[in-house]
């Protein structure tokens, strides 16, 4: 121990990180971290994205699963007065947080379930523009490979296409990829 730790002061911090990195090393240590350092990187498929899954009516809807924040039972939506945007539900209260809610339904023409069997919520975008949408289901995260991916048909709703990014194919059912630049602007315009 130095003499300046021993008085209670202290020690030179260089000196302290030259003597913990010239000390000897055990072997085993020295194999062991050889070892690991010598281990090829994971390598992330570029071309595979994930979605979380969610179905209003009887569209199935993808968002990326960077987007989606979190999803939660169903919460009571309050109506916010003055606000007459169609697409805003209201205010929902999710874990103490105050967050607007937006109906998808009516933002995308998408004729929703009368009483679904399962209704979640899906909380979308950062923290600063976070969203509460109800939903009448949620799938589940699924990865996809980009070369699936299709354009929207002409024959899907105007309201729908304007936020939707491709399409991709679950089993036997389309997903539409929602646009999460395109869907926070749109939902956000209805606090305005």
């Amino acid at each position: 121990m130095s003499e300046d730790r021993a008085a209670g002061g202290a020690a030179e911090p260089t000196t302290a990180m030259r003597a913990l990195l010239d000390r000897p090393m055990d072997p085993a240590v020295l194999d062991e971290n050889t070892m690991l350092v010598a281990q090829p990187h994971e390598t992330v498929d570029a071309d595979r994205f994930d979605l979380l899954v969610a179905r209003i009516g009887d569209e199935h809807l993808g968002f990326d699963a960077m987007l989606a924040h979190r999803v939660h039972d169903l919460a009571t939506i309050r109506r916010v007065p003055h606000r007459h945007a169609e697409h805003l539900a209201g205010i929902a209260a999710v874990d103490g947080d105050i967050v607007p809610a937006g109906l998808l339904s009516r933002l995308l023409g998408i004729p929703a379930d009368v009483d679904p069997d399962a209704p979640r919520i899906i909380l979308v975008g950062p923290i600063d523009r976070r969203w509460a949408l109800p939903v009448d289901a949620v799938v589940g995260v699924r990865q996809f490979s980009r070369a699936t991916m299709i354009e929207p048909p002409t024959t899907v709703s105007a309201s729908l296409r304007h936020h939707v990014s491709g399409l991709v194919r679950m089993d036997e059912t389309l997903v539409a990829i929602i646009d999460g630049d395109r869907l926070l602007d749109a939902l956000d315009g209805g606090l305005r």
